[in-house]
């Protein structure tokens, strides 16, 4: 069975373009730029390129964190809170206005389809 990064390189070296491959597998193109930029770094900074290839391939990913995250409690508040924006927007579906309703409560990040 091969890694995500090994079957990325192996298309990369196909002649698939990133966005290709990005299609393919079903991930971000940034994903996918980062893995061959990890591996084009490994192999110019490798003493042979055999070694680097397998070094590079047998290697976990490196995440690099921009800002740790922080955490938020459910509290009652937070739930009622919830609730009641369930509660209109049920109403606003019936009206064909769900999306209205995130704007108006200052949501400013994508809706997804599964509920509205």
């Amino acid at each position: 069975m091969y890694t995500k990064q090994e079957i990325i390189i192996r298309s990369y070296r196909e002649g698939k373009s990133q966005r290709q491959i990005s299609r393919e597998l079903q991930i971000s193109r940034k994903t996918v730029r980062k893995y061959l930029r990890e591996h084009e770094e490994a192999l110019q900074s490798a003493e042979s390129k055999a070694a680097g290839r397998t070094s590079n391939l047998s290697r976990a990913p490196i995440y690099k964190k921009t800002q740790p995250r922080t955490k938020i409690k459910l509290t009652r508040e937070v739930e009622s809170a919830i609730d009641r924006l369930l509660e209109k927007n049920e109403q606003k579906k019936q009206q064909g206005q769900g999306k209205q309703l995130l704007r108006e409560e200052g949501h400013t990040g994508s809706t997804s389809r599964s509920g509205l």
